[in-house]
């Protein structure tokens, strides 16, 4: 079976010459008879892991093969971002989409993995844990273990948020609140003195934004789906804003702002 299957990873092996040298002379191996009381089907397996990370030259050169090849070897492409492979390449495949894991899956396999380390979990750990990875267990091992050498070996809820990078849900709604708040009176003084206090914490304004608009999301006095529309719309121009170098506190308070009045209708 090992005979059968090539794994490489694209990140590292994404060139042309591993298409031309690797890949082409793995897929024109022919297949052996089988053996007999020994079920194994009659191709190869190339598994290639985050191939959205292959140039296109790579890209283009593996369609020949494939073509080529077909019938002895099949092809597994694993990305992140479908868009980033080639569409003559895509067109080929069957396209598997997996959702994020449940919080029930990761929370079992946390939990093993903090038994078999000598990891105590403090009160809503595991909550705090999946909501921060968004059911990437990749991620959530990572945090894990950033915040357990952190903490020297106990992992709570504040130690979580720290390593990830999280803004704390007490912030987020607290910018909320004053988003949504009617009166007019004071309103910019207090969403000055909140960015201030953001800034001055060492938030990352993107990563508030995101969770900004969960909140706004969630919440149920947002009025109705209209104001919504430009409250989100005012919260992407102000991503785009941030990815292209703007002022992380002049983004937050035209944006706080922007939201203010998209939730007040005006």
């Amino acid at each position: 079976m090992k005979a059968r299957v090539l794994e490489l990873n694209a990140s590292d092996e994404r060139g042309i010459h591993v298409v031309r040298e690797k890949v082409k002379a793995f897929a024109a191996t022919a297949v052996g008879a089988p053996v007999p009381g020994y079920p194994c089907p009659p191709y190869k397996l190339l598994i290639l892991d985050e191939a959205d990370s292959m140039t296109q030259d790579a890209q283009n050169a593996l369609r020949r093969t494939m073509e080529t090849y077909s019938r002895v070897t099949r092809f597994v492409f694993i990305c992140n971002y479908v868009s980033r492979i080639i569409e003559p390449l895509a067109s080929r495949c069957a396209k598997f989409r997996f959702k994020p894991l449940q919080p029930a899956i990761m929370a079992g396999r946390i939990e093993h993995i903090c038994e078999r380390e000598g990891v105590s979990l403090g009160p809503d750990a595991l909550d705090t844990l999946s909501a921060v990875s968004g059911g990437d267990l990749r991620r959530a091992i990572t945090t894990l273990q950033s915040a357990a050498r952190l903490g020297g070996g106990r992992v709570d809820r504040a130690t979580l948020l720290d390593v990830s990078g999280q803004v704390p849900p007490e912030v987020v709604s607290g910018l909320a609140a004053i988003c949504r708040a009617s009166g007019a009176a004071g309103r910019f003084g207090a969403l000055q003195k909140q960015v201030q206090n953001i800034i001055g914490d060492g938030f990352a304004a993107q990563q508030l934004l995101l969770q900004l608009q969960a909140e706004l999301l969630s919440g149920a006095d947002c009025g109705s789906d209209l104001r919504l529309c430009g409250a989100l719309e005012a919260l992407a121009g102000a991503d785009y804003s941030l990815v292209v170098g703007a002022d992380e506190a002049l983004q937050l308070l035209h944006v706080a702002g922007k939201v203010q009045a998209a939730l007040a209708g005006v």
